[in-house]
């Protein structure tokens, strides 16, 4: 996993290189390099670029990066926030450097370089916006917010240099006006800007550049919050022997539907099946039967009494003792609030073996996450709403501080905690966060939840712990929408269809490359 860091921890980091022996001149030209190959490999018929540098050290990356183009054959025009005799150490040798490379440095505190770089902008074939790094805390104001808005206004393609300048790369909220980039070089280690939304729309495709800190340095800075990586994800996925049989990959019960909500169980049962779990019984309102095995005959189901359309509470002796032959289960989908469906997950949640607690499971519980306290392995996987019922706060307040909210959540529960969204958040008890990489907004569609929560459960099952199962099933889940998002654009998914998928994705991870970091 990669450690996502905020400003202090990538300045802890910085100065530990250099104290280790890399000098901070290769770092910040080793950030440049890493500029220049990203535009270069982005925008290869690009000839004209116009630099904007700011005043700290990202001002430095961009006059460094403005040399190295400029030998490279560009035509380069470099503009700089402040008077350029106002830099210090490896800024001012990279503006010393460039203007021996015969590069101009005009300052954007005239009025007639203000209306040049406006001109010289329209006439580019790209950007690269290096005024504002890592130490930017408060929004842009005044002649900054101003030169922000030419670039958004330029109809050029923008490369940022570690984040586009207005961000904060301690939040993923917007804190004022900001560079919307088309490519993001990340130095060093991704912030929490680029992996959390709103912020992260701003940031374009992000790369990150090894620049000369060492991956021990970065872990050891890391503030328990990481970026899931595709090896990662196949790491964590057992081979299959030749001579394996279902039983060798879980038997998973799931407990879900009502009346009118039978779909919901279909598509968790479907999840798991194509997650690969060996076995999968959906216990139901004995109603549902043959609904279920009608839309899905590979699984199989158990009826349960029923009350009102919903699984009784009394339901719960049969359905214990049928839960021994099982290795984890999912509950929640479809399941309904109904009085005698609480009953039932009042007994549940003390089961002793791995559970998936979603959508109706964990609205059963509003206002009361303490219930999910057990020694046995939970995994809770709720929407922003969900989060805010639990929790007794709003759903706004959930997405505003999503990182506080899942550790909150999972220090409360002692439980893994998925909160599901774009940039999905994956919560254990020590405080230790995940943030998923994977995902499209054509799975914002009924019953996409559904399948994530079977898909989570099939890994449980077949023996994995649950972090990893969550943290694997998301990236699977993820992959899986943007795989069929390269036929269906960014809408008219068909939930089962995403469950199809994984396998597809899972072929493709365990096989080779899937293109993600």
């Amino acid at each position: 996993m990669i450690p996502v860091l905020d400003a202090r921890a990538m300045r802890r980091a910085d100065r530990a290189a250099i104290r280790s022996g890399t000098a901070s001149s290769l770092l910040m030209e080793n950030a440049a390099e890493a500029l220049v190959r990203t535009f270069l490999d982005a925008y290869p018929d690009g000839r004209r670029v116009v630099i904007a540098c700011g005043p700290g050290n990202n001002g430095g990356d961009g006059l460094a990066a403005a040399r190295i183009l400029s030998g490279r054959g560009l035509a380069v025009s470099v503009f700089t926030l402040r008077d350029p005799a106002r830099y210090r150490g490896d800024a001012a040798e990279n503006a010393a450097r460039a203007r021996a490379a015969g590069l101009a440095l005009r300052s954007l505190e005239s009025v007639a370089a203000r209306a040049a770089f406006a001109r010289e902008l329209a006439e580019a074939d790209g950007a690269l916006d290096a005024l504002f790094g890592t130490g930017l805390a408060r929004p842009l104001q005044g002649h900054a917010a101003r030169l922000v808005d030419v670039l958004n206004r330029c109809g050029r393609p923008i490369v940022a240099a570690d984040l586009p300048s207005g961000l904060s790369s301690d939040t993923g909220a917007r804190i004022g006006p900001s560079v919307a980039a088309s490519r993001t070089v990340a130095f060093g280690a991704p912030k929490i800007c680029h992996v959390a939304y709103p912020a992260r729309e701003r940031c374009g495709r992000v790369t990150v550049a090894d620049i000369g800190i060492s991956r021990r340095i970065l872990d050891r800075m890391g503030r328990r919050f990481f970026l899931t990586e595709s090896a990662d994800v196949a790491a964590a996925i057992p081979r299959r022997r030749a001579d394996s049989h279902k039983g060798d990959f879980g038997r998973l019960a799931v407990i879900a539907g009502s009346r009118g909500k039978a779909g919901a169980a279909i598509l968790a049962a479907r999840g798991a099946l194509r997650a690969g779990a060996g076995l999968v019984t959906v216990f139901c309102p004995a109603a549902l039967e043959a609904e279920i095995v009608g839309a899905l005959p590979e699984a199989m189901t158990l009826g349960l009494p029923e009350e009102g359309g919903a699984i009784a509470a009394s339901a719960w002796p049969a359905a214990a003792s049928a839960l021994r032959a099982f290795d984890a289960a999912v509950a929640g989908p479809g399941l309904s609030t109904a009085r005698g469906a609480v009953g039932f997950l009042d007994h549940l949640r003390r089961w002793p073996r791995p559970l998936v607690l979603d959508a109706d499971a964990l609205n059963a519980f509003a206002g009361r996450p303490r219930a999910f306290a057990t020694r046995a392995p939970r995994v809770l996987t709720p929407h922003p709403g969900e989060a805010a019922r639990l929790l007794g706060i709003s759903a706004r307040a959930i997405q505003a501080d999503r990182l506080g909210v899942a550790r909150r959540l999972a220090r409360r529960t002692r439980a893994v905690v998925v909160l599901k969204g774009a940039a999905t958040l994956v919560a254990e008890p020590s405080g230790s966060v995940t943030v998923n990489p994977t995902g499209t907004p054509l799975m914002a569609t009924a019953g996409s939840g559904d399948v994530l929560a079977g898909a989570l459960g099939a890994l449980l099952a077949g023996g994995m712990r649950a972090a990893d199962a969550a943290r694997t099933a998301v990236w699977l889940h993820g992959a899986a929408g943007e795989l069929l998002a390269c036929d269906l654009g960014d809408a008219g998914l068909l939930a089962h269809e995403l469950a199809d998928a994984i396998p597809r994705v899972r072929r493709d991870l365990v096989g080779g490359s899937t293109g993600h970091v």
